[in-house]
């Protein structure tokens, strides 16, 4: 087959069929296969599996309308899930999509599904189309290289480009720190500060009961106790349980005195750490940035943020969510070129606005938007300098609902510490196991 093609027949392969087959059969890397842009009256449909909140979607639909000033022609379909009921059920419908022959273009993707979705083999690798894309590749420079990083594949390829992030780091109430006698919290404390703060911020009985913290309750906002302490749920490469090191049980001992022994915190089960903290019920808790949106919608200032407090580390952690063009996308170089709008700087401008989410660029947080509220507002991107992205093995539900499932039970004192970590890492174990099968074939 001779490789001499002219630019018509290029735009005819790459718009009709998989770009990658159509680079194998020309023997030529992806890259150069999709190095030229489609011309702007190409016409077409894009489907964007998308998931967020309706701002989120709004931000979005900008991006797009900005996509079609360039490509008038061109149909973009943005399926929108609502923030999932757990990203197993997201995942989980986009492998039914693809099952289903489905049309999907370009899949939007939280950290937590990354894995699953390379392994199945749903998404392109982008690195020989960022070699060869100047605007994409500027895209990936803009980006923190930590976040960047955390979204690649066990490859070390890039298949996602990031889109938004968000850390785990202390929002505090100044006013209750000032009523009682206190400093705000140095960047540097520790644990033992930490609880003795909790200690002087707690006081009164039943109703009007307060509280130093409310202890975040899901994986995400659990992790960072496990990170200072210089431990995790799983190993460095995500591959097996690490619940058996013996700075789990520590960790795991402490959250579970915040409740039980000195009663710095409520009890767990269902409550909204958020409503208590705004309540007034708590003077600190441990989020991202997405109350702030709450905050800002509801005129309520009283809070600021500080970094995590420190056993052995200061390391906190970050999830983040990618864009990645879909394996079965008819029109890989169009579908590239809207994830330029929807990662471009207007669009980490607006998410700044938005408030749910940290951009991706550093330079998008550069103005009064971002800096005015809260104060200590560069404690965000500061996070950066230590932190590790929440382990994401590609059976992140099974995971995250076997250690889950473990934690309620030792918090409801149901078992020990001991008793439930034994008990999690025999069956995660198991899990961790069974998924090595799966990815060896």
């Amino acid at each position: 087959m001779s490789k001499n093609l002219s630019r018509r027949d290029f735009l005819k392969y790459t718009g009709m069929g998989s770009a990658a087959a159509f680079a194998a059969a020309y023997g030529m890397p992806l890259g150069t296969a999709l190095a030229q842009a489609p011309p702007g009256d190409t016409a077409g449909h894009l489907v964007i599996y998308n998931f967020g909140g309706a701002e989120q979607q709004r931000m979005f639909a900008n991006a797009i309308a900005r996509f079609n000033e360039r490509y008038p022609n061109v149909v973009v379909e943005d399926l929108y899930i609502p923030w999932p009921e757990g990203w197993g059920h997201y995942i989980t419908n986009m492998k039914l999509r693809a099952a289903s022959g489905l049309k999907t273009d370009i899949i939007a993707i939280a950290i937590e599904g990354t894995r699953e979705m390379i392994f199945e083999d749903l998404v392109l690798p982008m690195d020989d189309v960022i070699a060869t894309d100047a605007e994409l590749a500027a895209i990936v420079d803009e980006v923190e290289p930590v976040l960047h990083d955390g979204l690649k594949g066990p490859d070390g390829q890039t298949y996602f480009f990031t889109r938004e992030w968000n850390n785990m780091i202390i929002h505090y109430n100044p006013v209750k720190f000032e009523e009682a006698g206190l400093d705000p919290p140095a960047v540097d404390w520790t644990w033992e500060d930490f609880l003795e703060t909790c200690l002087t911020l707690t006081h009164g009985e039943g109703a009007d009961k307060q509280f130093g913290f409310s202890i975040p309750w899901f994986n995400f906002g659990l992790t960072p106790w496990w990170h200072t302490n210089g431990t995790a749920t799983l190993t460095e490469d995500w591959s097996q349980s690490n619940l058996d090191d013996p700075l789990m049980l520590e960790s795991v001992k402490f959250v579970h005195s915040l409740v039980h022994e000195h009663g710095v915190s409520p009890a767990v089960e269902g409550i909204s750490m958020t409503d208590h903290f705004m309540a007034g019920t708590t003077a600190m808790t441990g989020a991202g940035r997405w109350p702030f949106d709450t905050y800002v919608t509801t005129d309520w200032r009283t809070v600021d943020i500080t970094p995590w407090p420190r056993k052995r580390a200061g390391t906190t952690v970050f999830g983040s969510g990618g864009w990645a063009v879909s394996k079965t996308a008819e029109n890989v170089p169009l579908a590239l070129e809207l994830i330029k709008d929807l990662a471009a700087f207007e669009t980490d401008l607006e998410a700044v606005a938005v408030g749910t989410s940290l951009p991706a660029r550093r330079s998008a947080t550069e103005n009064e938007i971002f800096n005015s509220f809260p104060a200590n507002a560069h404690h965000f991107f500061g996070s950066l300098e230590d932190i590790k992205p929440v382990p994401s093995p590609a059976n992140f539900a099974e995971y995250e609902a076997i250690f889950m499932r473990h934690m309620s039970q030792i918090m409801a004192n149901t078992v020990t510490a001991e008793q439930g970590l034994e008990a999690a890492h025999i069956e995660l174990t198991a899990a961790m196991d069974k998924l090595a099968e799966r990815l060896a074939g």
